[in-house]
């Protein structure tokens, strides 16, 4: 899945495929069938996969997807060479999530994902059938907490009146929703509830502290500062009223890091401080921003580090923030003209104040008070009722024909700036007391247990079956050094117990999934090499995702994992990354130039 945001996140590699020009996908797979892997083992077979996430061919569509259009596609990614097809799994055996319209400039809707799995029935069970009359195999890739993505429209927004279901900091989510969420948000990933006062959500407003990230001189004056609010974060409105500034350098009070852990401010160095008081702000949603509009920008920090509000006694008031950008929905956000997106989890990122407003969107920081009571649209594990209903997705996906499951924790429903205050579910806090205590260690124990036995029931339900089951190791985030960039994707206060996994037997095969990691170093990193020996002498055999985000690598990086010999494929991760539909129903490859080669990995091809 790919969100409409830049920063380097799961699902957000957009290739540019149009200005390629080195290396091609199909030339990089002839290549290395043509003799450049003579080295590698002929012991252990190889293959090639792909992942097809269908949301994002909707998402590129202008009319709903047909099954002829399906199989087109994958009788072209048999000529690229795949065996093996992973298609997303979005609650196609139940009518699909829920998908808000778009507003079109003439005033209609159109809902293409929302027509095309009303014409489809069952998009999976369709790919099953294509995949089959190409010779392919194909699976369900499952994200059991991919269940609400975090798709919100402003509060007073034209959006969030006519699609807007549940509500959220900000506004209400209205998008890629499963219906399961819908019946029961109180099943989803909860906030502890022990820290915030019940007076923080009306507190006026008498501080606005702006920190910046070291004790540099600002060019920020108080007539450069504007303070804007709205009631319905839409179509914010400039304050009219005066302020006191005091300027001030301070000790900072905490190491600060941002998204790629890089150290942005360490404790006790001196950071300056511009204080805004002589107010009482009793909006919901207050903004300050500044009026430049060119010049070198120089008052730079973390969004969550930027600004502190402080009540009348100056306590700080808790809340969430937002540096005007956006995951999904970033060509419309805009302060002036429509509304901003609060605690997306990217709140590490570094911004700068007095950089242009002009976009609407960039040079500002915006804060509105509390917190989210539940994440965007994850379910939490150890509610029973949602460990049954995953299992009945899994049955959802055997029904539907599938060789197998592919099961992913890494997903797009966790994401807030906050993800250590989550988990704190009445069923987490009940099994922490029969064990004894009430603690994190606790938490994550009880969580990472519930989602193992899931794990144990997926197994036996899918081998019943006849079919095959695999499970993705992230190398990202099954470690102790996890990368702040990653953590948005992951639920925390969870201890996913993946040796335990491998040691019991709980999958057919494995999947080595990374993103942070770059490939040349990926075979070197310990915890990739701990999984990939661990599976070996248990049996599994290991096959490598990899982003689409190097073309020009492909080849080495193919040969590369198959003359190591301790792999049993590689997977291109994903379809909409080179694959494109054109007129009709035909489908072709984007990267140029566009070539019917065939791959010997794949042999000749099955008229």
């Amino acid at each position: 899945m790919k969100p409409q945001g830049r920063y380097p996140f799961p699902g957000n590699i957009i290739l540019m495929t149009r200005n390629w020009k080195p290396f091609p996908l199909l030339l990089a797979i002839s290549c290395v069938a043509t003799g450049l892997l003579a080295k590698a083992s002929a012991a252990q077979p190889f293959t090639l996969e792909a992942v097809t996430d269908f949301i994002d061919e909707l998402s590129a569509a202008r009319q709903p997807v047909t099954a002829n259009q399906i199989r087109s596609m994958m009788a072209t990614l048999r000529e690229c060479g795949v065996k093996r097809v992973s298609w997303a799994y979005y609650g196609d055996g139940h009518g699909g999530y829920f998908h808000s319209p778009r507003i079109l400039k003439d005033g209609r809707t159109e809902n293409i994902p929302a027509r095309t799995y009303q014409q489809l029935g069952n998009p999976l069970k369709v790919a099953v059938q294509a995949a089959h009359a190409e010779g392919l195999e194909l699976y369900a890739y499952y994200k059991p907490y991919e269940t609400g993505l975090g798709v919100v429209a402003p509060e007073g927004s034209l959006e969030a009146s006519n699609f807007g279901r549940l509500s959220h900091k900000g506004g209400r989510l209205t998008s890629m929703m499963d219906r399961f969420v819908l019946d029961n948000p109180h099943l989803r990933i909860k906030r502890r509830s022990d820290d915030l006062r019940s007076s923080d959500a009306s507190t006026p407003v008498c501080t606005l502290r702006l920190i910046k990230k070291n004790d540099a001189p600002t060019r920020i004056r108080k007539e450069n500062l504007q303070i804007w609010a709205s009631r319905l974060n839409h179509r914010y409105q400039q304050l009219e009223i005066d302020f006191d500034l005091r300027e001030s350098v301070e000790l900072a009070e905490r190491d600060i890091y941002d998204l790629k852990n890089t150290l942005v401010t360490r404790k006790g160095d001196p950071v300056r401080v511009l204080t805004l008081s002589g107010f009482q702000l009793e909006h919901p949603y207050i903004l300050v921003t500044t009026n430049f509009t060119s010049g070198k920008s120089d008052f730079e920090n973390t969004v969550m580090e930027m600004l502190v509000a402080l009540d009348a006694e100056g306590r700080n008031i808790p809340g969430v923030f937002s540096d005007g950008w956006a995951i999904w929905d970033l060509q419309k956000s805009n302060f002036r003209q429509w509304g901003l997106f609060f605690d997306y989890g990217f709140g590490r990122h570094r911004r700068f104040l007095d950089s242009s407003n002009v976009r609407g969107n960039l040079g500002l920081i915006a804060f509105t008070r509390g917190r989210n009571k539940y994440l965007t649209g994850a379910l939490c594990e150890t509610e029973p009722e949602v460990r049954q209903y995953w299992l009945s997705c899994i049955e959802e996906m055997l029904d539907a024909g599938v060789d197998g499951i592919d099961l992913r924790v890494e997903n797009h429903s966790t994401h807030t700036d906050y993800p250590e205050e989550y988990g704190f579910n009445q069923a987490v806090l009940e099994a922490c007391k029969r064990r004894g205590a009430i603690d994190l260690e606790t938490i994550a124990k009880v969580r990472g247990d519930a989602y193992t036995e899931f794990l144990r029931q997926a197994r036996q339900r899918i081998s019943t079956r006849g079919k095959r089951m695999r499970v993705n190791l992230h190398v990202d985030w099954f470690r102790s050094d996890r990368p702040l960039g990653r953590q948005l994707a992951f639920p925390a206060n969870i201890t996913f117990n993946w040796k335990q996994w491998v040691e019991e037997g709980l999958m057919d095969e494995a999947i080595l999934r990374f993103l942070s990691i770059p490939f040349a170093r990926l075979l070197a990193d310990p915890v990739a090499h701990t999984m990939v020996e661990s599976c070996r002498r248990a049996g599994i055999p290991i096959t490598v995702n990899k982003y689409l985000s190097e073309p020009q690598q492909l080849h080495h990086q193919i040969a590369t994992v198959q003359q190591d010999g301790r792999f049993s494929g590689f997977i291109l991760y994903e379809t909409a990354s080179f694959l494109k539909w054109g007129p009709g129903s035909a489908c072709r490859v984007t990267m140029e130039p566009v070539s019917t080669a065939k791959s010997a990995l794949q042999g000749p091809s099955r008229e």
